[in-house]
């Protein structure tokens, strides 16, 4: 086979696998505008929040140890494992009679999507050059807000005129189909040495005490204030627990792991401050990003009545914008050959988020549909241009042997950043409603409201009890959306002092080397080896 063949293979190889990533966003999103209706359905109250937490918590789980699974079973099986996982538990959530249920099954399918997202880039990055890679890279951040941008308008049709259910069901076919196509046509990855062994040697414990320690997080921050008191034995308790658990699991993987989740070699907080800074924003970056995803649907149905289909329409600027940013970013960094301008630069991103979010905390009931889409145009500019120059940025700072356990790691610290914005977010959100109602209104029907936009309906509320809780949500909102406002600052400022070129690789990453590694697709014979520059 020829260079020519082998490179036009694995740039198909990388188109085929956008696919799953699109499946992926979109099932999250489709989601988000049926939240109102699915609190309301299983009388949620307060843990409203976690139907997007938990899917984040077990994404974010996985993470640390899909970069492992993937060396050690291939890229392309594991692929087709966890899009099964999502497959399935989509089914089940579809089917689910009480919040624990539904959050059960999300949890399952957060295994299934927080993987795909990251074996779509690990992938991406085995068969492309440190070149080619932003341009890629924007392909990917395109696909992303595609699923971005189609998932809530699908999501709010079938609530509106179906059921909520189905905004689980009718992905399932479609996922089907792709595995079928994935593993028809994307060619096998090589897995060196003995799976099973390796499989054994992975830190399971860590993984056990890294859950552990996020959930002992989330917990307490959801949850005091409201359930339980903030100084009160069990929250301090958890929060003691998980530090605990924190520092145990660090010194496992650094002192007697045999495959660690996080080698040393990547030297996470050691010698390279260009590396940090970037896992620092993606960890920001989450933050912001999955709290605008969940609570502005919310925002729109709750506070301004709009329709599922409606609100759904109103954020697609937002995605279609991010889309727009990641291949603008991507093919500026693959043209330049420098990520460093566009990093040094942010500050034209800060100033589109920064300046979304403070139309958006402006918020006002008679404000008209089109102020609310110009808002959120300025944050998926933000969004999609930020994605791309860090992500180069990262791999052009790692050792090609770290490739999938750094992609992995990224991936872990920007979904636990979402995972713990959302939290504080439903946290603002529910201390705000009850600080401001509990004189009004008994505590049963505040949870009510807490729940479901379409709830308020349902209720039989005075015109002067009403006003006071659309109140109470407009102050609750305010506050989530300047939290995300300084968060977006914080997140901007960060990348200022990383290194330019996007061929600034350690050691092995010289020019004209290019390594797969175990389990990667770059060892199949029908994609060949490329030209690294």
């Amino acid at each position: 086979m020829t260079s020519t063949q082998s490179t036009q293979n694995g740039k198909q190889a990388v188109f085929r696998a956008l696919f799953p990533q699109m499946i992926s966003y979109l099932d999250q999103t489709c989601v988000s505008t049926a939240v109102p209706a699915i609190g309301e359905s299983l009388n949620m109250g307060p843990s409203i929040s976690w139907i997007a937490t938990s899917f984040l918590l077990a994404s974010t789980s996985i993470q640390l140890v899909n970069g492992r699974l993937s060396d050690i079973v291939g890229r392309k099986p594991l692929l087709l494992i966890c899009m099964g996982i999502l497959a399935g538990a989509n089914l089940c959530a579809g089917f689910a009679q009480n919040a624990a249920m539904l959050f059960a099954f999300r949890s399952i399918a957060g295994l299934g999507g927080g993987a795909i997202t990251a074996l779509v880039m690990i992938i991406a990055s085995d068969i492309t050059t440190l070149e080619q890679r932003g341009k890629y890279n924007g392909f990917i951040g395109a696909m992303v807000g595609l699923g971005n941008g189609i998932g809530p308008l699908i999501g709010g049709a079938l609530t509106q005129h179906a059921s909520w259910r189905w905004c689980f069901w009718f992905i399932v076919p479609v996922i089907v189909v792709v595995m079928v196509v994935i593993a028809i046509v994307i060619p096998p990855s090589t897995v060196r040495g003995n799976a099973w062994t390796k499989l054994r040697m992975l830190d399971w414990l860590g993984l056990v005490m890294n859950v552990g320690a996020v959930v002992l997080v989330l917990i307490p921050i959801s949850q005091g204030g409201s359930t339980y008191p903030w100084d009160g034995t069990l929250v301090i308790a958890m929060l003691t627990i998980s530090g605990l658990l924190i520092i145990t699991f660090v010194l496992v993987e650094w002192k007697f792991a045999k495959l660690p989740m996080m080698p040393k070699e990547v030297r996470l907080f050691q010698s390279d401050k260009s590396a940090n800074l970037v896992f620092l924003q993606g960890t920001l970056h989450g933050v912001v990003y999955w709290a605008n995803l969940f609570y502005i649907p919310m925002y729109l149905q709750t506070v301004r009545g709009y329709s599922p289909i409606l609100s759904g329409a109103i954020i697609l600027p937002m995605v279609a914008s991010h889309g727009v940013g990641s291949l603008v970013s991507g093919h500026i960094i693959s043209k330049t050959g420098h990520y460093g301008p566009l990093r040094a630069n942010d500050h034209l991103f800060e100033l589109c988020l920064v300046g979304g979010c403070v139309v958006a905390v402006d918020l006002h009931e008679d404000k008209s549909c089109v102020g609310d889409l110009f808002d959120w145009v300025f944050a998926g500019d933000w969004i999609g241009g930020a994605f791309q120059p860090g992500l180069v940025a990262l791999l052009a700072h790692s050792r090609k042997a770290d490739r999938a356990v750094t992609n992995s790691l990224r991936n872990f610290l920007r979904i636990l950043g979402g995972s713990v914005g959302l939290t504080i977010s439903g946290t603002i959100l529910n201390n705000t409603l009850k600080t401001q109602l509990r004189n009004t209104l008994p505590l049963d029907v505040i949870n009510t409201i807490t729940s479901s936009a379409y709830s308020l309906s349902s209720i039989n509320l005075s015109p002067n009890q009403y006003e006071m809780v659309m109140d109470a949500y407009m102050a609750g909102m305010h506050t989530i959306f300047v939290m995300d406002e300084g968060v977006a600052e914080k997140d901007a400022r960060a990348p200022v002092d990383t290194s330019s070129r996007a061929d600034e690789g350690r050691g092995s990453e010289k020019k004209g080397v290019r390594d797969g590694g175990e389990g990667s697709m770059v060892n199949s014979p029908s994609v060949g080896r490329q030209e690294r520059v």
